[in-house]
């Protein structure tokens, strides 16, 4: 059966499509649509799905009338016939001509961590967001397993907001899964007073932005927890602890005072210590938090395999204490834990129910492939070049000498982070490199770090591994006398937020680190996400083009064809000469 997923998110609207039990493909609307964070309120405000749905059918030859079970969450859950009336009036596809099935927000973050885990049998599933659907519509218009639990009486639903009825939102879930399906044990629920909210509102306090945590997360290093605790309160059975907004005096002033700072801020120092301090105690209380979340659900299962999903699983910091810090000996983190990944649960959930899910090898890489005429990027400014040449030898000779890559291949990431199929490559061992990224490439926060992907013998001779991190969902701390060598993405910190790379995960750029390597001795590469500042990663070979030419990187390197940015790679040459002859 072919099963379509689909993600109403407010944010990360999203489709999947799974093909007889194995996951074919998944987009978020925002690479299609080219609006950042493309969703019902961020971005569109639209709750068509048509870009995202028809991506995912003509990527597999397929149409409407192929699927045979339409999977699908809500940020609202919002019931059947009203998202219905709502597509109709904005001309989405009839999605009513299918069977319908909607499950709550949170079982669908947990279906597509555990069936895009590499884990067998028995696991448990941690999911912390901002906030999932609302508890009451939860119980009232989605199916499933959860909801007829719930009603049962048999899961422990503990509300931190009692006063506020149907408002209260899901905030943590904690489920047992197994090959036969999911069960939930636990229900955190409440008014956007939960961790990951928590998290949301100093984000917006500090960038404007209530999903900007992961800038808040590498703010954090800069600076000193607080002596005690300000932002949760921990309330709730011994046994069993939750842990809610603080309304403590200490934060609150010191929220007043970042206000004004951002009022009175034009040219942003970010790394002031009242930010820095603010964000490092945040980001301690936080890890706290998951912790107790963490072993709690080790203890109540006795398992020894976690899957840990929603938008907080995107803490690379906090995910590593998880794994150094549990009695966990594996836990996996999707590469899409956010809103995003909701339709791969929600097609997963589905394949499930009729004939089961093949293991998915490689959760990462679920965007269609694109032919492209040479013609067509150079019309954007680029320029061909390195013909006849070794593709790997040439780049990595050019990267080694200070150049910034555009790597563009075969299908996108989904997710946030770039993997090596849409990402900017650098010289890890430069952190004038770093600092050119950041100001004049992606536009963004000069405190921000870059990742390295390294090859995967060479991990822990840079590297203090605790979890492997195929998706850079875990940090490691780098070595003591590796950090000189690998300034570039060593963070204040002297932690790298690192990927992990097996030559079956990604052939290509497993050459081009080898052919790296042999020229300097260094097994990475910097790796960051090939889009600049309020733009999705790219999409397409056009895409590619244009950012390239407008971020003023020195290569684009399209399925092994590589393009000179004819504004700025000559400059770049000629600089690099002079530098070298001098």
């Amino acid at each position: 059966m072919n099963v379509l997923g689909l993600s109403f998110s407010d944010h990360e609207a999203s489709a999947a499509l799974v093909m007889d039990g194995k996951l074919k493909s998944a987009i978020a609307r925002e690479r299609v649509t080219r609006i950042k964070r493309d969703g019902i309120r961020w971005g569109g405000c639209r709750l068509d799905l048509t870009p995202a749905i028809q991506y995912c059918l003509d990527a597999n030859r397929l149409t409407l009338d192929d699927i045979g079970l339409i999977v699908w969450s809500h940020t609202d859950h919002a019931p059947a016939d009203e998202v219905y009336k709502t597509l109709m009036t904005e001309g989405g596809l009839d999605l009513c001509t299918r069977p319908l099935l909607p499950v709550p927000h949170h079982f669908a973050h947990a279906c597509g961590a555990y069936y895009s885990s590499p884990f067998k049998g028995e696991a448990a599933v941690l999911i912390v967001d901002g906030a999932g659907g609302p508890f009451g519509a939860m119980m009232e218009n989605c199916t499933g397993p959860e909801p007829e639990k719930i009603a049962a009486g048999s899961v422990a639903v503990q509300n931190l907001s009692p006063f506020e009825g149907d408002g209260s939102r899901e905030l943590e879930s904690f489920y047992r899964f197994n090959d036969k399906g999911g069960e939930v044990l636990r229900k955190v629920i409440g008014h956007w007073c939960g961790i990951g909210a928590v998290y949301g509102h100093a984000s917006k306090l500090i960038f404007g932005d209530y999903l900007d945590a992961g800038k808040t997360m590498g703010l954090a290093p800069y600076g000193r927890p607080h002596p005690t605790k300000i932002f949760f309160e921990e309330t709730g059975p011994e046994d069993m602890r939750v842990f809610t907004r603080s309304v403590s005096q200490e934060r609150s002033a010191l929220e007043s005072r970042i206000d004004r700072w951002r009022q009175n801020t034009r040219s942003s120092n970010y790394k002031s210590a009242l930010l820095t301090d603010f964000t490092a105690s945040l980001q301690w209380e936080t890890e706290e938090a998951l912790l107790e979340h963490a072993r709690w659900i080790q203890k109540q299962t006795g398992l020894k395999r976690l899957c840990f999903s929603g938008g907080v699983a995107l803490n690379c910091v906090a995910n590593t204490r998880l794994a150094e810090e549990t009695d966990f000996e594996e836990i996996f983190v999707p590469p899409c834990p956010g809103d995003d990944g909701i339709s791969v649960g929600c097609a997963l959930y589905g394949a499930s129910l009729n004939g089961g899910v093949e293991p998915v090898t490689n959760p990462a890489y679920l965007g269609r492939d694109y032919s492209h005429e040479p013609q067509t990027i150079e019309e954007s400014g680029l320029k061909r070049c390195f013909e006849k040449q070794d593709i790997y030898e040439t780049v990595a000779q050019e990267l080694a000498s200070g150049a910034v890559v555009a790597w563009y291949e075969g299908g996108a990431e989904l997710g946030p982070r770039a993997l090596g199929h849409r990402s900017f490559l650098a010289d890890p061992r430069r952190t004038d490199l770093r600092d050119r990224l950041n100001a004049e490439i992606k536009r963004r926060e000069s405190f921000r770090p870059f990742a390295p992907v390294v090859l995967r013998d060479a991990v822990s001779e840079y590297f203090v591994e605790s979890n492997p991190s195929y998706f850079m969902s875990f940090v490691a701390d780098v070595r003591k006398d590796k950090r000189d060598i690998i300034p570039g993405v060593t963070h204040v910190d002297g932690s790298a937020r690192y990927q992990v790379l097996r030559e079956q995960d990604n052939a290509s750029l497993f050459k081009l680190i080898q052919a790296f390597a042999k020229i300097t001795g260094i097994p990475m590469l910097l790796n960051t996400s090939f889009n600049r500042a309020g733009e999705p990663l790219v999409e397409t070979p056009v895409d590619a083009a244009r950012c390239v030419v407008a971020s003023t990187a020195d290569y684009l390197v399209v399925n092994h064809i590589p393009y000179r940015n004819a504004a700025t790679g000559g400059l770049w040459h000629s600089t690099n000469a002079h530098a070298k002859a001098h």
